[in-house]
């Protein structure tokens, strides 16, 4: 275990898991706070107590998945397939990497549990990934409903295709923030995932020029 423990790039916690985001962050250690806060970009003082840290990263962590992450960290749990839970068990740590830049950014939390590894998403991820749902679901209709008109293939002249588009180049500023880089493809596959009016790779890149 500990030989498989220090080849993956995240912490794991040995203390009873809580789903609670606040809790998961009161289990870490003020080291890790720290690092959270700068994977986050979050401007702290290393001076401050740890109490402190949790309250912050708390609030900052809801406010940028709401704001940034929340389509991104529904498409990489979708990789996981139907049966992806609120808390899973898994045997190998190398299935949890694909997820590790989430990790350490303090969305998700990795405990050890015996001889099995679980993976927990907080109430306050877990909620907003179920209300993504909902939400995808409207802008599926809205994206739909201009299908007819064809505009939804050209760079957008409007306000309400400009609108669509905001959230595909919010998409692609999301994937920058976790992997550093976001491709046109990729970018190509969660759009089309969500919307019949498909977009080819040119088009994104169209898209996101304008």
């Amino acid at each position: 275990m500990k030989k498989l423990e220090s080849q993956v790039s995240f912490p794991i916690k040995k203390k009873v898991i809580s789903t609670s985001l606040e809790e998961n962050l009161e289990n870490c250690t003020k080291k890790q706070l720290i690092e959270i806060s700068e994977n986050l970009n979050l401007s702290i003082r290393k001076s401050w107590k740890k109490e402190h840290l949790v309250q912050e990263l708390f609030e900052s962590i809801y406010i940028q998945f709401q704001q940034f992450y929340k389509p991104v960290v529904v498409e990489l749990l979708e990789k996981f397939g139907d049966q992806m839970e609120q808390a899973i068990g898994f045997q190998d740590l190398k299935q949890l990497e694909i997820i590790a830049p989430l990790i350490n950014k303090g969305f998700f939390y990795v405990y050890l549990q015996k001889d099995l590894y679980v993976l927990v998403i907080p109430d306050e991820i877990w909620q907003g990934k179920e209300d993504s749902d909902v939400e995808m679901q409207e802008v599926n209709i809205k994206l739909n409903g201009n299908r007819e008109t064809n505009q939804i293939l050209s760079p957008p002249k409007d306000e309400n295709n400009s609108s669509n588009y905001n959230l595909l180049k919010q998409w692609k500023e999301t994937a920058v923030r976790i992997y550093g880089h976001a491709s046109s493809k990729h970018l190509a596959e969660i759009w089309n995932r969500y919307s019949v009016n498909k977009l080819t790779t040119a088009e994104i890149d169209e898209i996101l020029k304008s």
